[in-house]
């Protein structure tokens, strides 16, 4: 294994254990680095992917705290 594909194996398992969500929703057994509360697979998923799926997670937490500053607002 090139040290580039060992890099990328030690930062997706990083990114896997520390990404946010519960350590509960983690799954791991064999090798594997799943979530199942985001649904992404860090193993498999490109880094596009998971780019992209971070993204329209903070985009929804986004809209979803504008929606509740309107609420307190009136609007």
């Amino acid at each position: 294994m090139s040290k580039l594909e060992t890099e990328n194996k030690i930062l997706r398992r990083l990114l896997w254990l520390r990404h946010g969500c519960p350590s509960n929703a983690l799954y791991g057994d064999d090798g594997e680095m799943q979530c199942h509360k985001c649904c992404l697979d860090f193993k498999r998923d490109s880094a596009q992917k998971i780019d992209e799926k971070f993204t329209a997670i903070g985009m929804k937490k986004y809209i979803k705290h504008m929606k509740e500053l309107d609420k307190k607002e009136g609007k």
